[in-house]
């Protein structure tokens, strides 16, 4: 008997290399969406932090309307809260690598629907009304939450 030399029933280069070209692209295509669900996961995780950053911001202004409204003006306020209340300090805060600022800005209202104006007119300003935005900055990324607060007092 003599050994069969080729018989074409073993594997050839060519398709042991096409093997590995369909597997490496399945592995780039795992790896690619890990990567993806990574850096999504983290920035949900960094989103959730300055939203409740954010949160803390406005309920601090609240505290602080609550105790002196005077002390709501015009401007970029950060926040302390160093003697065991708020109070605002400088013009922005860090923390945690997320940059906070506090924008307290005049209201106007229209005198015929004594609806809040888009615009700020000196000659309608509202002394009772603040609009406050507080904003959540980090890796060129931000957070803005804005509402309307009256002294009620």
């Amino acid at each position: 008997m003599q050994p069969i030399l080729n018989d074409n029933k073993g594997v050839s280069i060519v398709e042991i290399l096409i093997a590995m070209t369909i597997i490496i692209i399945a592995l780039a295509s795992i790896l690619s969406l890990a990567t993806f669900s990574l850096k999504a996961a983290s920035l949900t995780k960094e989103t959730t932090k300055a939203n409740a950053i954010s949160q803390e911001a406005m309920e601090a202004v609240r505290s602080i309307r609550d105790s002196d409204w005077a002390k709501l003006t015009p401007g970029s306020h950060g926040l302390t809260s160093a003697a065991g209340f708020w109070d605002f300090t400088g013009t922005e805060n860090v923390i945690n690598g997320f940059t906070r600022t506090i924008l307290i800005e005049n209201v106007s209202r229209d005198p015929t629907t004594d609806n809040i104006e888009i615009t700020y007119n000196p000659a309608n300003n509202d002394p009772n009304t603040k609009k406050i935005t507080a904003t959540v900055s980090w890796k060129s990324k931000e957070v803005k939450i804005i509402t309307y607060l009256a002294n009620w007092k």
